[in-house]
């Protein structure tokens, strides 16, 4: 099974999706920090962002460059250890086979082969949540102050992760309710008290940090916030309903309707899964007061659907993250279901074909939709920026430095002395990807929009400039070589997730230098241009 979600979470690793959006642009840089001796406990920059995926980053852009596949390669190693976490901790709340088919579900759901195929700090989430419910559920049956006192920690490293942690307190608040109610709270006194010491010795270097810069930690949960007046226009009530229907339809009607998340409006589940997800909430809900397992698992996934009901744009599935991997026992208990009910009229073999062909749909479906439909949509490339890895890798095999567009890899520099690119900073400070990608040793020049006046002096070797397309070039022409051929070429189209037009992105021009050629011009056209020679060419054509 892990070699399954391996499959599909580093085939094309460097080329679906294409791009790499500003935030996770954002992300290596502040892994180029960490490389350069910068180790804070929370990143402030891009509205603050938890540190553990930026550190785990840091070490894969040590080991492959400055590349968009060195951020997506800690992605994918995080998804696909998700797949035997997930495993763990359902093999200690049920039993093998829903631990199978629950990691098997993981495995193929495209939700989450999307998040482990991009850098995005919110899949570290599934994976640490499911390791601290895997040594939950040991404490819980062995008693252990150990096991207690790990499950504290590693749950206190969680909210390194991903911002929905935050409402897992509420989780444990509804749990613990739910276990004095049905008697069973003596079982967690008095070794449950090293778990709260192990909880807060992991996060106190976090707290810490909170507390001297509270605007900073909680500032974008206020700024996405359905109770900002901003967001609910004034109809709070009215937006928290819209925002109920869209989180409960997300697992079967429709989906994150932003592309950087999804194929547009895909749901959760596709048919078959989602009518085994039915059955699994309806065998959980009907065993939850016997059992603690579907119980929790069922206050699990419902509160924390929270994140992205409260916040704007529900269903949003990063918001929405934290319910994975728990959300995947949910069909995985409608199976088990459906194949104990064979096995028990003696249909062992048909149960097992019955597991294979859905599962076997799920994952057909999986694959067309994200690397045939998703991977091929041009929505897709304008919503990961691909016009900024476009422009970057261009500037790159200009120079001889850095990545050059293709693989995971920033291949040995092959630098290629004299020439220089010019970045016009209107793009350099839209897109982050830029400053990642572009080494500082490509000699590469950001230039004002408004005059080049006191800027670099007229080179005499190779010069690329990259321009916004909509001004003039006149007030760089001093910077181009004396007698240059040049060549100019349009960049792929882009398109902002609030505009309706795609447009082009840069202007690339290229000036070679060439002999002198002599002053007899053949015909002169103003101060700028002259022909020096022509050539006439007779074809076949007819016109």
């Amino acid at each position: 099974m892990t070699a399954l979600a391996a499959a599909l979470r580093f085939f094309a690793l460097g080329e679906i999706p294409p791009g790499l959006y500003h935030d996770e642009a954002f992300n290596g840089l502040d892994a180029l920090r960490v490389l350069a001796g910068h180790w804070p406990v929370y990143f402030a920059a891009n509205r603050g962002r938890e540190p553990l995926f930026i550190y785990l980053i840091a070490a894969t852009v040590g080991l492959l460059g400055r590349t968009p596949g060195a951020l997506r390669l800690a992605a994918a190693l995080c998804g696909t250890l998700t797949i035997p976490a997930t495993y763990l901790m359902a093999r200690a709340w049920f039993n093998r086979r829903v631990a199978l088919l629950s990691a098997a579900i993981l495995a193929i759901m495209l939700w989450h082969v999307h998040l482990s195929r991009i850098g995005f700090r919110a899949v570290t989430l599934p994976l640490m949540a499911a390791l601290a419910l895997w040594l939950g559920a040991r404490a819980y049956r062995s008693h252990h102050r150990r096991d207690w006192l790990l499950t504290g920690l590693l749950y206190g490293l969680c909210f390194y992760a991903y911002l929905p942690i935050r409402f897992t307190p509420l989780v444990l608040t509804a749990f613990a309710l739910y276990l004095l109610l049905t008697g069973r709270w003596r079982r967690l006194w008095p070794e449950s008290v090293w778990f709260a010491v192990g909880t807060l010795a992991a996060l106190t270097p976090l707290s810490i940090y909170a507390m001297g810069h509270w605007d900073v930690v909680m500032g974008r949960p206020g700024q996405v916030s359905v109770f900002n007046p901003l967001i609910n226009g004034g109809d709070l009530w009215g937006t928290l309903g819209r925002q109920l229907i869209g989180t409960m339809g997300m697992f079967f009607v429709r989906g994150d309707t932003i592309p950087r998340h999804n194929l547009p409006g895909r749901p959760v589940f596709d048919p078959l899964l989602g009518a085994l997800m039915v059955g699994g909430l309806a065998r959980a809900a009907l065993r939850a007061r016997r059992e603690i397992a579907p119980a929790f698992t069922l206050i699990w996934v419902g509160l924390m659907l929270v994140p992205t009901w409260l916040a704007e744009d529900a269903p949003h599935f990063l918001r929405a993250v934290g319910v994975l991997p728990l959300l995947a026992i949910l069909p995985a208990l409608g199976l088990d279901a459906a194949v104990a009910w064979l096995e028990q009229r003696g249909q062992p073999g048909w149960a097992i074909a019955l597991a294979c062909v859905f599962l076997a749909v799920s994952l057909a479906a999986t694959g067309r939709d994200y690397f045939v439909r998703y991977g091929a949509d041009p929505q897709t490339a304008y919503a990961f920026e691909d016009a900024a890895t476009e422009l970057a890798a261009e500037a790159n095999r200009f120079t001889g430095v850095g990545w050059d567009g293709s693989g995971l890899i920033a291949r040995e520099n092959n630098p290629k002395p004299g020439r220089r690119v010019y970045v016009d900073d209107r793009l350099w400070e839209e897109w982050a990807a830029l400053p990642f990608l572009v080494p500082e040793t490509g000699g590469v020049v950001t230039l004002p929009l408004s005059t080049s006046e006191g800027g670099e002096p007229e080179q005499e070797g190779e010069v690329l400039l990259l321009l916004w397309p909509y001004d003039g070039i006149e007030r760089y022409l001093d910077l181009l070589p004396r007698n240059a051929r040049i060549e100019a070429h349009a960049g792929p189209l882009t398109r902002g997730d609030l505009e309706d037009i795609p447009y082009t992105a840069y202007v690339a021009y290229v000036a070679r230098p060439e002999a002198e050629r002599p002053r007899d011009y053949l015909a002169r056209f103003g101060d700028q241009i002259a022909l020096a020679d022509y050539a006439v060419e007779t074809g076949d054509r007819e016109w």
